[in-house]
C-alpha cells in the first residue's frame, strides 16, 4: 500500500449521524427573525429562502452559478450565530452542499484570504467547543472533508483543538462518537501536518490502541489500523509506535482473529512499513510474537488484493533473512529488547544460563541486566514481571561472584523486593525466590 489518500476521501458512515442529520433538516429555521434583528442582509435572506424551495437534487444547478456565494455566507454565519438550533442548521447545510455536489469542495478553499486567512476552518473549528453534540460532530465531518483535499496547510494554530476534539471523543465511551472520530482521523492522516502532529499528542493514538484491543467489530478495526497505518509513514512514528503502544503484538493478534480481508491487508501493510522504515525497533517484538510463521501461514491463503501478496512475500523474506542464523542467546536479547517476555526456553532451560549467565551480565555494559530491572518498573503485565524476575534470579546464580553487586548497582534489589507484595501469585513467589537468591550469595568486595 502507497502513503497516497484519494482527493476526495472515503464517504462517512455514520447512521447516527445521518438520523441527527435528517431531523435537524426537518425544523424550519426563522431567518427573518435574524435580518430584523441586523445579522442577516437582505440579500443573504433572499439567498438561503430561494434555495430551502428548492428539492436537494435541484440545488446542483444553483451552486453551479452562486457556490462561492452560499460557501461565504455559511461560512459567516457560523463566525457571527451563537445560537444551537442555528448552528446546527448551517452545518447540514454546508454538508449537504459538499455531499449533493463535490465540485462545490474548493469553494470553500477559496474563502481563505488576507482578511480572512484561517477561513473556512476557524468558524468550523469554533464549533468544537460548543457544549452541544452534533455542532462538534457535524463540523468535524465537514472538516475532514475539506482538510483532505485542500491543497494548502491547515492553520496551524487550529490543531490543537481539533486533535483535542478528537482525542476526547476517540477516548470516550461512546460507539457511535468513536466512529465519527476515527473516521475524520484517518481522513486528516493523509497529510503529513497532521501525520507528526498526531503523533506528537499521543492521546489520539492511544482511543485507537484501546479500540483495538476491546472492539472486535471489523469495521471499527479497519478504521483504527488505517489511522495507524498512515502514521507509521513517519520515520518518529515508526520507530516509536511499539515501544509505547506494543503495536506488533496488537496488530498481529487481530490479523490472527480477523474475519474481513481488508483488516487484515492494512495490518499486513502496516507490519511491512514498520519493519521497513524501522527494522530495529520493532524486528525484535515481531520476533517474540512469532509473525514470520504467521506471515508464511498467510500465503498459503487465496487473496483478492495483490497488495497484500506483496507485501506477506516482503515480510517473509525480510524475517527470515534477519532472524536465519540467530542463537538462543540472540533470540533471548531480542525478546528482551521488545519487552514481551514469556515462559520460551531461555528463560526456563537451566543450561542457558549455565552457559550464557556471565555474558549476559558482562556484554555492553549489563545492558541485559539494566533491562531486566527497567522492566521490573515499566511493565504492568505480570507475566513479563514474573519472567524479568526470575531471569534476575538466575543471573545471579549462574552471572558470577560480581552478580549480586552488579544487581545493587543499577537498584535492582530495592524494585525485587518490592515486588514481593504484588497482587500476582506468580510475581510474588518469582520475587521472594529471587530475594533469597540475592540474600544467600555472599558479596564481593
Amino acid at each position: 500500500m502507497t502513503a497516497a489518500v484519494a482527493p476526495i476521501p472515503p464517504p462517512f458512515f455514520s447512521p447516527y449521524l445521518d438520523d441527527q442529520c435528517n431531523k435537524i433538516n426537518s425544523k424550519p429555521v426563522p431567518w427573518e427573525g435574524y435580518q430584523r434583528a441586523k445579522l442577516l442582509s437582505a440579500d443573504e435572506l433572499s439567498l438561503l429562502k430561494s434555495l430551502n424551495k428548492l428539492p436537494q437534487g435541484q440545488r446542483s444547478t444553483v451552486f453551479a452559478t452562486q457556490g462561492q456565494q452560499y460557501a461565504k455566507l455559511y461560512i459567516d454565519l457560523l463566525r457571527k450565530l451563537q445560537r444551537v438550533d442555528t448552528v446546527q442548521a448551517v452545518l447540514v447545510s454546508i454538508n449537504d452542499m459538499l455531499q449533493s455536489d463535490p465540485s462545490t469542495i474548493s469553494l470553500y478553499h477559496n474563502l481563505s484570504s488576507t482578511e480572512t486567512p484561517e477561513d473556512p476552518y476557524g468558524p468550523l473549528v469554533k464549533c468544537l467547543s460548543m457544549e452541544e453534540e452534533f455542532a462538534v460532530l457535524g463540523s468535524l465531518r465537514i472538516l475532514a472533508l475539506l482538510i483532505a483535499t485542500d491543497p494548502k496547510l491547515f492553520p496551524q494554530s487550529l490543531i490543537s483543538t481539533l486533535l483535542g476534539s478528537l482525542q476526547t471523543l476517540l477516548n470516550g465511551t461512546r460507539q457511535p462518537l468513536w466512529e465519527v472520530a476515527a473516521q475524520v482521523l484517518s481522513a486528516i492522516l493523509g497529510r503529513k501536518q497532521f501525520r507528526q502532529a498526531v503523533w506528537d499528542e499521543e492521546s489520539c493514538i492511544s482511543g485507537l490502541v484501546k479500540s483495538l484491543k476491546t472492539n472486535p467489530n471489523p469495521q471499527a478495526q479497519y478504521w483504527a489500523i488505517t489511522s495507524i497505518w498512515q502514521l507509521s509513514f513517519e520515520q518518529t512514528a515508526a520507530e516509536g509506535l511499539d515501544k509505547k503502544f506494543d503495536i506488533v503484538a496488537i496488530l498481529t493478534n487481530v490479523a490472527k482473529g480477523a474475519v474481513k480481508e481488508k483488516v487484515q491487508r492494512v495490518v499486513v501493510a502496516t507490519l511491512r512499513n514498520l519493519l521497513a522504515i524501522a527494522p530495529s525497533q520493532n524486528l525484535p517484538s515481531m520476533f517474540v510474537a512469532k509473525l514470520l510463521p504467521f506471515v508464511v501461514s498467510l500465503q498459503s491463503r487465496k487473496w483478492s488484493d495483490e497488495e497484500i501478496v506483496e507485501d506477506l512475500d516482503y515480510l517473509k523474506e525480510e524475517l527470515k533473512t534477519r532472524l536465519d542464523g540467530l542463537s538462543t542467546y540472540d533470540e533471548y536479547i531480542s525478546e528482551l529488547e521488545s519487552g514481551h517476555l514469556v515462559w520460551s526456553p531461555a528463560h526456563e532451560t537451566e543450561d542457558f544460563w549455565k552457559e550464557n549467565g556471565m555474558r549476559i551480565g558482562q556484554e555492553s555494559d549489563g545492558k541485559a541486566i539494566r533491562r531486566l530491572i527497567e522492566l521490573l518498573t515499566t511493565s504492568k503485565d505480570p507475566l513479563v514481571l514474573a519472567v524479568a524476575l526470575h531471569d534476575i534470579g538466575q543471573f545471579i546464580k549462574w552471572g558470577g561472584d560480581k552478580s549480586k553487586k552488579t544487581i545493587d548497582n543499577f537498584n535492582g534489589k530495592t524494585k525485587v523486593m518490592e515486588l514481593m507484595g504484588h497482587e500476582n501469585a506468580d510475581v510474588r513467589y518469582q520475587a521472594l525466590m529471587t530475594v533469597q537468591r540475592l540474600m544467600s550469595q555472599h558479596w564481593t568486595k
